[in-house]
């Protein structure tokens, strides 16, 4: 054991052993011990001895603080801290997983994991910035892979250590001089660092963390950050002045809208960035940036038998019944949004129209053709976007059942679940020219506990707008409910939709 080590054992007693050591990262050297009183292994982070000149503990433990009360699933708290002879420490759980940066040592990550792990983020950031808590050094380092949920550790440690480092100084040039040099060690990682952090823009604030996690999205996607392969002083210059080479030309597969909020993320200008960490949370919760990019049925056959008994048992036990009727909720919901969508689908008919009418605009789009304005709808493959693939049977069977009760609506044309899957695709590609149908179908299927949440949209194909979204929630023990009701409330809608007068007076048809 080192003299560090035993100093540490020291002020911890015996109700704690040190075990190892984790290695430092910035400012901190990292332990793992054992406590022995609660049966549970901690992190201790502990300030580097090399960096204690002028170290100011009770300005370090006033920052801690105001980590410490930060209280959420998504969030690694703070255990306790204080201070060995003169170095402050602060004492965590251990997690028991891996890091993202871990795990990014294997590869790249797959858009699904990559949006499922940015969500965690964005929700923990979102509770640490309602109290005031800017991270400051977001990087995959970080963030902690467990239990199918990504957890971020460290808010406000390293602001808390800097402060406790220059705590003392009372020339603010001094500081301002101090705080530049040893950018990328007590004010972030210079990989992940916005230009006002380079900078040390003493108004930077919030904004920070999410170009972070901006620069970490792209490095989950690409296996780089952007700027990757130069020297600290050029990667931080290259913050302030260079734009990064678009994350789709690296990953062409990838959804332009998850595409286009990376970038976003990573705009210079705090401004043009999301407006908040809410605003992120609620851009990543949208089934455009996982379009595309499904989750499929396991290859172990347990998702086949799965659909097969769901289907059969949906079949004896409906056999007489009518199709599925939507509940109070969505049918308030369809009322209020059925006229809306009829008077904006007329003016977007009205619009096509006078568009056709101009020469240019023949010039350039081929004539309409029977197909193109017969009512048509494709139920693209929901995503499933939980850790716990045993479930995601539940995304197929949901969008099938909304395909069945659709296919039985006369007059609306309804594409196969293979041509839904491959139009699905070919949308991810970036290819929305002439799609053969006029409304597309999203969802995302999510499971948390023993819940099953359905976010699930209405798209215009020809532009890509969005005419109805809302979400669901259901119990897994009662998936058939979830189905119906979503299913009855999708051709609900879509008869408002394109002004249906027929239908099959809502007889099922077998299955």
């Amino acid at each position: 054991m080192t003299s560090l080590q035993e100093q540490i054992q020291r002020r911890l007693g015996a109700d704690f052993s040190i075990e190892r050591e984790l290695g430092g990262g910035g400012m901190s050297r990292v332990y793992v011990a054992y406590d022995r009183r609660l049966d549970r292994r901690v992190v201790i982070k502990l300030l580097r001895p090399e960096l204690s000149a002028g170290v100011s503990v009770e300005r370090f433990r006033r920052e801690i603080l105001t980590a410490a009360a930060l209280q959420h699933p998504l969030i690694v708290p703070v255990l306790d801290t204080g201070e060995i002879d003169g170095l402050p420490y602060f004492l965590m759980p251990f997690v028991e997983g891996e890091s993202l940066r871990a795990r990014l040592q294997r590869g790249s990550l797959g858009v699904v994991e990559t949006v499922r792990i940015l969500r965690d983020v964005s929700r923990a950031l979102t509770v640490a910035h309602e109290r005031g808590v800017v991270h400051r050094d977001i990087k995959p380092d970080n963030v902690l892979l467990a239990n199918g949920a990504a957890v971020v550790a460290d808010f406000g440690v390293s602001k808390a250590f800097a402060d406790a480092r220059h705590g003392d100084r009372d020339n603010a040039d001094e500081q301002q001089a101090d705080a530049h040099t040893t950018a990328g060690v007590s004010l972030g990682t210079p990989a992940y660092m916005a230009p006002e952090q380079v900078a040390a823009d003493p108004a930077a604030s919030y904004p920070m963390d999410l170009y972070a996690v901006g620069v970490m999205a792209y490095e989950m996607l690409v296996g780089v950050p952007p700027f990757a392969d130069r020297s600290l002083q050029q990667v931080m210059a290259a913050h302030i002045a260079e734009e990064p080479v678009p994350v789709q030309q690296h990953r062409p597969d990838i959804p332009a809208a998850l595409a286009s909020l990376i970038m976003q993320c990573l705009a210079k200008d705090p401004i043009a960035r999301p407006a908040s960490a809410v605003a992120l949370a609620q851009a990543l919760d949208d089934p455009q940036v996982i379009s595309g990019s499904f989750t499929p049925i396991p290859d172990d056959g347990t998702g086949a038998v799965a659909i097969r008994a769901l289907t059969g048992a949906r079949t004896a036990a409906r056999a007489d019944a009518r199709a599925g009727t939507p509940s109070k909720k969505w049918r308030a919901l369809l009322a209020g949004v059925s006229a809306l969508l009829v008077a904006a689908l007329a003016w977007i008919a009205g619009s096509n129209e006078g568009a056709v009418a101009t020469n240019a605009a023949v010039a350039v789009r081929p004539a309409m053709t029977a197909l193109d304005t017969a009512p048509s709808v494709a139920v693209l493959p929901f995503v499933y976007l939980s850790a716990d693939s045993t479930q995601a049977f539940a995304a197929q069977a949901i969008a099938d059942a909304i395909t069945d009760a659709l296919s039985r609506e006369k007059g609306l044309r309804v594409t196969s679940r293979s041509a839904a899957a491959a139009l699905q695709q070919r949308i991810a590609a970036g290819d929305t020219t002439q799609l053969p149908v006029r409304t597309l179908v999203e969802g995302v299927v999510e499971t948390e506990g023993d819940k099953y949440r359905l976010t699930v949209r209405l798209v215009n194909a020809a532009d890509g707008f969005t005419l109805y979204a809302d979400r669901l929630e259901g119990v897994k023990g009662n998936l058939f409910a979830m189905e119906d009701e979503v299913a009855g409330a999708m051709r609900e809608l879509l008869r408002a939709h394109f002004s249906l007068t027929g239908s099959d007076g809502g007889a099922r048809r077998p299955l």
